[in-house]
C-alpha cells in the first residue's frame, strides 16, 4: 500500500480469479487433447472475466452471465455450476482423462500443452518429478521438436520452480486484502485495521499477509477471523494472534494490539527485517529501545511513544520513511539528513505509455482505449502495438503500418487527450530492429523489447541491448528484464553497462505495470536512478481494464526512490514531446 490516493482500479474478486484459472486450465487440457476451436473459446471467456469490473457472483445473481463477451450458453452453465456448488464436474472429468498434472507441468517456463503432449506420449511424463528424471538422463533432446537447447531451458525452468519460495503476485492478493479489511472493519468492536508486511511495502510478490487490529475484545475478533469465508485451515488461534490458510494456499496472520502500540506494531510488522534492525540500532544510539510494543527509554524502560509510526520517526529525529523505502538501502541516512525523495504519487501521472489494441494482440480498438484513458482523467495515451517476429498471431507489418498511423490520427480528432503513435518492436539477436530508421522516425514513441532468444549469455545479451540503444530511434526499453513473476527468470544483462548506455543514448527505462511483470523492480530502479537514467511508466495494457495498471508501475517507481523529475509520464506535454524527439 502507498500513502497516496490509489486510482480507480477494480480488484478482481477471489471468485473471479478462481473461475479464470479453471477456464484457462480447461483450455490447456482441450489443447492437449487437440480439440479444435474450444480452447480459444474458453480463453476468451477467461480473459473477459479477468477484465470484469465487478464480482462475477453479482453478474450471476442478475442472470447476465451470457452478456459477458465470449461467454455463451455452455460456458455460462459451467460457471453457474461452479458458483453454486464450488466444483465443476466437466473440469474434474477432463483432469481424469489426461492422467497427468497439467497445472504443475504448465508452471515450467517454455512448456506448453503441445510439448507436454509429446513428453507424455513419448516418455510417459506426468508431472515435474517425471520431467526432472527424464532431463537428468538427457532423454528429451532426442525428441523431435526439442533438442539439446530446449532440454537445457526446461532443466533451468524445473530448477527455477523447485528453488523459488511459494509467493503470490501483488495483484492477486489485492482483492484478498480489501475483502479481509472490509470484513474486519465492519465489526463494531474493531477500532482500527491495517495491513502490514511486504504488501504494505509495495513488493511485487507476497509470501503471506499480516493484519493488525485495535480492539478491546480480541477474542471475539479472533472468532470472527478464523470463520472468514474461504478459510481452508486454521493454523493457529490465540487471544491476540491467529493464522489461517486460504483455499489458494495464502497464509494470513492477524494480531490484535492496544491503541498505544499500534504505530510501533505497524513499524515492526511492515519491515523489512533489515530496515528494522538498523532502526533499532539507531534508537539505541539515541538512548532508546524500540520494539513492536513501543519506543522506550533504555533506563527504566519508560514508554515514550508508539501510537503512530510518524511519532516514532519524529522522536528519533528522522523524517518519516515511507514503507516502500524500508529496505536498508540508505533510507536511514537520508532521513537523518532530511534528504528523502518526494516520491511520485498517482496524481503526478499525466498519462500512460505502452498500450496494445486489436491492431496486434489487444482486445479493444484504438478509439475505445483512448476514450477509456480520457475517462480515467489521463492527459495522454501512447499506442505501441507489436511489430516484429515475436510469435503472436497478428503483429503489425510494414504494409499495415501506414494504415495504423492514419487510424491513430483519426482517433486523435475524436478525443480530448493527446494520442501518441508508436510501436513495441523486437530487438533482434544482433541488436538491430526489423524496421527502417526512416519508418521509425515517423512515429512518436518507439518502444524496443527483447521477446525472442532470451537465453543468450550475459555478454552477448548486453551487447545486443546496448547496440539497439545506439539506434537513436528508440525512446524506451520495454520490460527491461523480460521476467514473468513466478514463471520466468529475467534475462542476463550487465546492468551497469545497460544503465550507462541508456543514459548516454537518452533511452528511457520502462517500469512496466503488468501484474506478471512489474519490471523494473524497485532496487534496479534505484540503481538506474543513481546511474543517471530516466524512466517511463507503462501499463502494457491489452484491454480497457488494464489501463489503471500504472498504479502497479508506480509501486516500483516509489520503491526505487523516483521523483517526478525522473519519470517521463509526470512531465508537461510539451516537455514529453521534446524528450521523445530523436
Amino acid at each position: 500500500m502507498t500513502n497516496h490516493k490509489n486510482p480507480a482500479i477494480f480488484l478482481a474478486s477471489m471468485k473471479n480469479l478462481e473461475v479464470v484459472k479453471i477456464l484457462n486450465t480447461i483450455a490447456d487440457i482441450l489443447e492437449l487433447q487437440e480439440v479444435p476451436f474450444k480452447p480459444q473459446a474458453y480463453r476468451r471467456a477467461a480473459l473477459s472475466i479477468e477484465s470484469l469490473s465487478e464480482d462475477i457472483r453479482e453478474v450471476y445473481r442478475r442472470d447476465e452471465l451470457e452478456e459477458i463477451p465470449g461467454v455463451g450458453k455452455a460456458i455460462a452453465e459451467k460457471i453457474t455450476e461452479l458458483l453454486e456448488t464450488g466444483k465443476l464436474s466437466y473440469y474434474e472429468k477432463l483432469k481424469k482423462e489426461i492422467d497427468l498434472d497439467i497445472e504443475e507441468l504448465l508452471s515450467v517456463p517454455q512448456l506448453g500443452p503441445r510439448k507436454i503432449k509429446v513428453l507424455y506420449k513419448k516418455l510417459g511424463i506426468k508431472n515435474i518429478k517425471n520431467l526432472e528424471k527424464a532431463l537428468e538422463k538427457h532423454k528429451i533432446r532426442a525428441l523431435s521438436g526439442f533438442g539439446e537447447k530446449t532440454e537445457q531451458i526446461l532443466w533451468e525452468g524445473v530448477q527455477f520452480i523447485k528453488t523459488k519460495p511459494r509467493r503470490f503476485l501483488y495483484f492477486q492478493v489485492q482483492p484478498v486484502v480489501e475483502e479481509i479489511r472490509k470484513r474486519l472493519s465492519s465489526l463494531d468492536i474493531v477500532a482500527k485495521v491495517e495491513v502490514a508486511g511486504s504488501f504494505r511495502r509495495g513488493k511485487e510478490t507476497v509470501g503471506d499477509l499480516d493484519f493488525l487490529v485495535v480492539s478491546s475484545k480480541p477474542q471475539q475478533v479472533m472468532n470472527f477471523f478464523v470463520s472468514l469465508p474461504d478459510v481452508k485451515e486454521v493454523l493457529a488461534k490465540g487471544t491476540t494472534k491467529s493464522s489461517i490458510r486460504l483455499s489458494n494456499g495464502l497464509q494470513v496472520d492477524l494480531r490484535v494490539v492496544r491503541a498505544k502500540e499500534f504505530g510501533s506494531a505497524m513499524n515492526y510488522f511492515i519491515g523489512s527485517k533489515e530496515h528494522n534492525v538498523e532502526l533499532r540500532k539507531f534508537a539505541l544510539s539515541k538512548g532508546y529501545t524500540l520494539s513492536e510494543y513501543g519506543l522506550f527509554t533504555l533506563k527504566g524502560k519508560k514508554w515514550i511513544t508508539g501510537r503512530t509510526e510518524q511519532e516514532i520517526y519524529t522522536k528519533l529525529g528522522l523524517q518519516y520513511i515511507p514503507p516502500e523505502l524500508r529496505e536498508n538501502t540508505g533510507e536511514l541516512t537520508a532521513a537523518l539528513e532530511g534528504k528523502l525523495p518526494k516520491l511520485i504519487a498517482v496524481n503526478d501521472v499525466k498519462g500512460v505509455f505502452h498500450n496494445h489494441t486489436v491492431w496486434s494482440d489487444g482486445n479493444n480498438s484504438l478509439l475505445e482505449m483512448a476514450q477509456k484513458g480520457e475517462e480515467l482523467g489521463l492527459k495522454f495515451i501512447s499506442f505501441n502495438d507489436h511489430f516484429g517476429p515475436l510469435g503472436i498471431v497478428h503483429p503489425l507489418t510494414e504494409k499495415r503500418l501506414d494504415s495504423y498511423v492514419r487510424e491513430i490520427e483519426k482517433v486523435q480528432k475524436k478525443v480530448g487527450i493527446k494520442v501518441f503513435s508508436g510501436l513495441e518492436i523486437d530487438i533482434l539477436k544482433d541488436g538491430t530492429l526489423p524496421l527502417s530508421r526512416k519508418k521509425l522516425q515517423e512515429l512518436d514513441v518507439v518502444i524496443a523489447s527483447v521477446h525472442l532468444s532470451t537465453k543468450m549469455a550475459e555478454p552477448e545479451m548486453t551487447k545486443r541491448v546496448c547496440q539497439a540503444f545506439e539506434n537513436n530511434t528508440i525512446n524506451i526499453l520495454g520490460h527491461p528484464t523480460d521476467r514473468l513473476l513466478e514463471e520466468r527468470p529475467e534475462i542476463a544483462l550487465n546492468w551497469g553497462k545497460v544503465f550507462e548506455s541508456a543514459r548516454n543514448n537518452k533511452v528511457f527505462l520502462e517500469i512496466n505495470g503488468s501484474p506478471k511483470r512489474m519490471d523494473l523492480e524497485g532496487l534496479k530502479v534505484k540503481a538506474a536512478l543513481e546511474a543517471g537514467c530516466k524512466f517511463s511508466l507503462a501499463t502494457d495494457a491489452h484491454d480497457l481494464a488494464h489501463l489503471p495498471f500504472y498504479a502497479l508501475a508506480l509501486n516500483m517507481a516509489r520503491r526505487g526512490w523516483a521523483e517526478t523529475k525522473d519519470i517521463l509520464n509526470c512531465w508537461s506535454l510539451s516537455k514529453i514531446e521534446k524528450a521523445l524527439q530523436k
